[in-house]
């Protein structure tokens, strides 16, 4: 797998999509998509973070899906 791979994840009835981007000095951020499950033309996010600074592929990921559950959590929340 190449290291600007997106990797996907259940959560609360999404599918999140992250994938890590080599930023300003060689450091990682990431992008992700949210996509509701089931509906092909419902609820879709993109976002992208320019916060950067992670050291390593792996720790964008994991930051990415962090970001998006949350993201995930406040669209659930009544």
């Amino acid at each position: 797998m190449s290291d600007s791979t997106a990797r996907s994840e259940q959560y609360r009835g999404f599918t999140i999509s992250v994938t890590p981007q080599k930023d300003n000095d060689d450091l990682w951020d990431f992008s992700y998509r949210l996509q509701r499950d089931g509906q092909s033309d419902g609820l879709e996010v993109s976002r992208s973070r320019t916060l950067g600074g992670h050291i390593d592929p792996e720790s964008a990921y994991v930051a990415g899906f962090e970001v998006a559950k949350i993201e995930v959590d406040n669209l659930l929340r009544p």
